[in-house]
């Protein structure tokens, strides 16, 4: 009698689709990340020294304005007007809603007081409490 002869099986098949489909989006993800995170330090300033440095804690929402010694301002990397900047910060303030809105302020160590104030006051016209120094810690 002869035996009947069973069909061999190739193995497993896996589907990777889905795992490209993951990897593109996790290489777009970083590469916009990393635009961004770049676009916020693309002026050169020599930030002031302090002797104490705080933890950045990652809030919601934050708007990272820099002050060169030359005393302009940028947001992302573009110059704006000072009442550019009210009205985009008073735009930010609404888009956060309830959460924590910090305004982080990169300025010159040259840059005078007299050019940062009104910034510092238009935080204030619109509610914003929190404003950070970025500085350079004490060696």
């Amino acid at each position: 009698m002869k035996v009947p002869l069973r069909r061999r099986e190739r193995g497993l098949h896996f589907n990777i689709t889905p795992l490209i489909d993951i990897v593109f989006l996790l290489i777009i993800f970083f590469l916009a990340a990393s635009h961004l995170a770049r676009s916020e330090t693309a002026q050169a300033v020599e930030l002031p020294e302090a002797t104490r440095q705080t933890d950045e804690a990652e809030l919601a929402q934050r708007v990272v304005v820099t002050i060169t010694a030359e005393e302009r301002f940028f947001v992302g990397g573009n110059e704006m007007l000072l009442p550019q900047l009210e009205f985009l910060i008073q735009q930010a303030k609404i888009d956060a809603g309830e959460e924590p809105l910090e305004v982080q302020i990169r300025a010159d160590r040259t840059v005078p007081y007299g050019t940062v104030e009104p910034l510092m006051l238009s935080c204030v016209k619109v509610g914003i409490t929190k404003l950070n120094w970025a500085v350079l810690p004490t060696r």
